[in-house]
């Protein structure tokens, strides 16, 4: 399966929140998430009887979050869903996916530190959680 984030601005967020490297592996921890959240979310809408996928259909729901940047793939993320489920993606789900993203990375920092590291790495993943 390919990412679904955009590796290169993970690593800039994770390096820009807090100094740290990103070892390979955290990627991959980090895209069995997405895929299982999108897996969810599908079966949500679905659910509701709906043929898009929302951003609402998550487990983490941000209302009005602030994105600079998105830190999935659209088009990757779109074509998961609609190979998968036959469903169409809102585009209000990338950034519920990316509010995903960027708390599994603070808490994958938080973890890193804990351990004295400077590498946030595929042990560090912990799946995230609505605060």
């Amino acid at each position: 399966m390919d990412n679904l984030v955009v590796v290169s601005k993970v690593k800039k967020f994770i390096k820009d929140q807090a100094g740290l490297s990103t070892s390979a592996n955290f990627f991959e921890k980090l895209n069995e998430d997405l895929i299982a959240s999108l897996d969810s979310g599908s079966a949500q809408a679905k659910k509701a009887g709906r043929k898009t996928v929302m951003g609402r259909d998550f487990s983490i729901y941000v209302e009005n979050p602030s994105i600079d940047e998105s830190l999935v793939v659209a088009s990757k993320v779109k074509k998961y869903i609609k190979d998968k489920e036959g469903l169409s993606t809102s585009s209000q789900a990338f950034d519920q996916l990316t509010v995903r993203v960027q708390k599994a990375c603070l808490k994958a920092i938080e973890n890193a530190k804990s351990s004295k590291r400077k590498t946030v790495m595929d042990r560090d993943f912990t799946e995230p959680t609505i605060e």
